[in-house]
């Protein structure tokens, strides 16, 4: 899969997958933001990341449980929506990325607001 197709993809599933979560009736789950959505074998399989801000490790575990029960329905959900001959195996995780580019920002805001106070 060339790398245009891959990201419209990738950008078509993180949006389905959005809807998908606010048709769920569970307030943790319809309320997570996805910050990616990264595809592997085509269309496949598919790796959802949320954005963990917020979110104590004890309720990430606790969401990733009810996601792996709700799974079913988003896959469902997802093949009315795209109207792909399969949905794709989906697995979750929290972003650590996003966390780490949190912390270098605020690392980096401390060093320009201490440059402009000396």
């Amino acid at each position: 899969m060339n790398n245009i197709k891959l990201l419209k993809t990738q950008s078509l599933l993180k949006e389905c997958l959005q809807e998908a979560f606010f048709e769920l009736n569970d307030t943790r789950l319809n309320s997570l933001s996805i910050t990616r959505v990264e595809c592997k074998k085509g269309k496949e399989h598919a790796k959802v990341f949320f954005d963990m801000t917020g979110i104590e490790e004890h309720e990430q575990k606790e969401i990733l449980k009810l996601l792996k029960k709700a799974n079913n329905f988003i896959k469902e959900q997802l093949q009315n929506s795209l109207n792909w001959y399969k949905a794709p195996n989906l697995s979750y995780e929290f972003d650590k990325e996003m966390q780490t580019l949190n912390r270098l920002d605020s690392i980096f805001k401390q060093i320009h607001k201490k440059d402009n106070n000396d």
